[in-house]
C-alpha cells in the first residue's frame, strides 16, 4: 500500500490538471446519461437512436438493461462509500434512481426475483424476443423475457453488494425475491409461461457441472443472504454448495482462453462476481476464500495483456497489497484517452488498417490487432470493458448513440482505488 499511495501522491502533484480533466469528462457523461439514457423509471437505456427516428426512444427493444442499470447503481454506491459532501449527495441520488430502476425491472414481471431484459409502453408486436404483458399495476407496459445469468452477475448482484450499506431495505427485498425464485425453480430462471430461460441454469449441474460463472452467480446470492440474515438456511445452503458440490473449487477457471479465442462477456461476469464474492468470503470466514482468490489471481494474470482498466481497478480494490502502480497508471492513461465523442464517432479506417494484425482470428472469425488498439481508435460499443481491446472493425451506425456509463464506472472506481483505502484484509 505504501508504494501505491506514493504513486498516487506523485501522480497528483506532478500532473494536477489530469484529475480535473477526468472529472470534467465524468460530469459530461453523467449529464448525458440523465438527458439521453435514463428512462423515467430509472432504467438505463444504454443504446438510443440519435437521429430521432425511434418513436419509442425511451423504451427501445434492448436485451441487457438490468446489467447497465445495476452497473450504474453499483458504481454510484461505490462512489457514495468513498465520497463526502456534495459528491456523496450526488452519488446517493444516482444510486437511489438506479435501485428504483432495478426494482421496476423485477416488479414489472410479476414474478418475484425474475427480471425483465427490457420494458416498453404499449405493444411489442413484431419485436424480436419473447415478450409478456406487465403485471398488475404495470398494465401499460410489456416486458422482454428470457433473461440470462449476465443480468444477475453483471447487474443485480454487484448493485446489491455495493448498495447494501446505503439502501439495506431495498437490497434485502430484491435479494430475497431473487432467492425465492431460485428456490422455487431448482436454481433456474423461469419465465411466467413455465419455460426456463436459455441461459438461466444456475444450478451445480449447469453445463454438466462445468459452467462455473453460472454456478458462482447462485453462490454469490446465497453468500449475500448469509451476510444479511441470521436464518441458518442460507449458510447451510452455502456450505452445501461449497462442500458437496465443490462450486468454488471447480470455479478456479472462470473462463477459458485458447490462443486468441475468448469470451469477453464471460470475463466481465467473472470480475463482477469476484467483486462480490471475495469481500463476502472474508466477511463470512468462508473456507472458499482460497479458491476464490486463486480464480481472481488467475483471471488477473490471464487478462494482463488486455490492460482492461475496469478489471485492474477491481483487482486493486480487492487486493490492494498486490496492486501495482502500473495498473493505476494504465487506468489513468486509458481514461484520459477515452474521447468524449467515443460514444458516437467512427474510428479512422486508415489508422486501423495500419495496425499489425494477428494471424489467428478471434470470435466470430473477426480480425484482431496484434496489440491492444489505442482507445481513440476503438469502435463504439455498448460497454467498452466487455469488448475486445484488439478489435479493428470500423462499423458503427451513424444514428446509434451509446451511453458513457463504461467511462463512469471505471472512473469512479479509479477514485475509490486511488483514495488509499486499504480495503478488506
Amino acid at each position: 500500500m505504501r508504494t501505491q499511495a506514493t504513486f498516487i501522491l506523485i501522480l497528483l502533484f506532478a500532473a494536477p490538471s489530469f484529475a480535473s480533466s477526468l472529472e470534467q469528462k465524468a460530469a459530461y457523461f453523467r449529464r448525458d446519461l440523465y438527458v439521453h439514457h435514463l428512462s423515467p423509471e430509472g432504467v438505463v437505456i444504454y443504446r438510443v437512436k440519435s437521429d430521432g427516428t425511434d418513436k419509442n426512444a425511451r423504451y427501445p427493444n434492448l436485451a441487457d438493461t438490468p446489467t447497465f442499470t445495476g452497473q450504474f447503481a453499483a458504481a454510484a454506491c461505490t462512489r457514495a462509500t468513498d465520497a463526502n459532501g456534495e459528491s456523496k449527495h450526488e452519488a446517493l441520488k444516482d444510486a437511489a434512481l438506479a435501485m428504483r430502476g432495478l426494482a421496476f425491472l423485477m416488479d414489472v414481471t410479476g414474478e418475484p426475483g425474475l427480471m425483465a431484459r427490457a420494458v416498453r409502453r404499449g405493444s411489442a408486436e413484431n419485436e424480436r424476443g419473447r415478450w409478456f404483458s406487465g403485471a398488475a399495476g404495470f398494465e401499460n407496459y410489456v416486458w422482454r423475457g428470457d433473461v440470462s445469468v449476465d443480468q444477475y452477475a453483471n447487474g443485480l448482484l454487484p448493485a446489491l453488494h455495493a448498495c447494501r450499506p446505503h439502501f439495506p431495505s431495498e437490497v434485502r427485498r430484491l435479494l430475497f425475491s431473487f432467492i425465492t425464485h431460485l428456490e422455487e425453480h431448482d436454481l433456474h430462471l423461469v419465465d411466467p409461461d413455465g419455460r426456463p430461460t436459455r441461459f438461466g441454469d444456475l444450478s451445480w449441474k449447469s453445463a454438466g457441472g462445468f459452467n462455473s460463472v453460472f454456478q458462482l452467480t447462485a453462490y454469490a446470492a446465497y453468500a449475500l443472504a448469509a451476510a444479511m440474515d441470521v436464518d441458518p438456511r442460507w449458510r447451510e445452503t452455502l456450505d452445501r454448495m461449497r462442500d458437496r458440490y465443490q462450486i468454488p473449487a471447480r470455479s478456479r477457471r472462470t473462463n477459458i482462453r485458447i490462443g486468441a479465442l475468448t469470451n469477453y462477456s464471460n470475463d466481465l461476469m467473472s470480475w463482477n462476481l469476484y467483486r462480490v464474492l471475495v469481500p463476502l468470503a472474508r466477511e463470512l470466514n468462508d473456507p472458499a476464500l482460497a479458491d476464490l482468490r486463486h480464480g481472481l489471481y488467475r483471471a488477473a494474470l490471464r487478462g494482463e495483456p488486455d490492460r482492461n482498466p475496469f478489471f485492474q481497478l477491481i483487482f486493486c480494490r480487492l487486493e490492494p497489497a498486490d496492486c501495482e502502480p502500473s495498473m493505476l497508471e494504465n487506468a489513468r492513461s486509458l481514461l484520459e484517452r477515452f474521447p468524449r465523442e467515443k460514444r458516437t464517432i467512427t474510428p479512422n479506417p486508415e489508422a486501423l488498417a495500419a495496425l499489425p494484425l494477428r494471424w489467428m482470428r478471434g470470435r466470430k472469425w473477426r480480425r484482431q490487432a496484434r496489440n491492444t488498439v489505442p482507445m481513440e481508435l476503438r469502435s463504439p460499443s455498448s460497454f467498452e470493458w466487455k469488448s475486445s481491446p484488439y478489435r479493428v472493425r470500423v462499423g458503427n451506425h451513424p444514428s446509434t448513440k451509446y451511453s458513457g456509463l463504461d467511462y463512469l464506472v471505471a472512473y469512479w472506481l479509479f477514485l475509490h482505488s486511488s483514495a488509499g483505502d486499504p480495503g478488506p484484509k
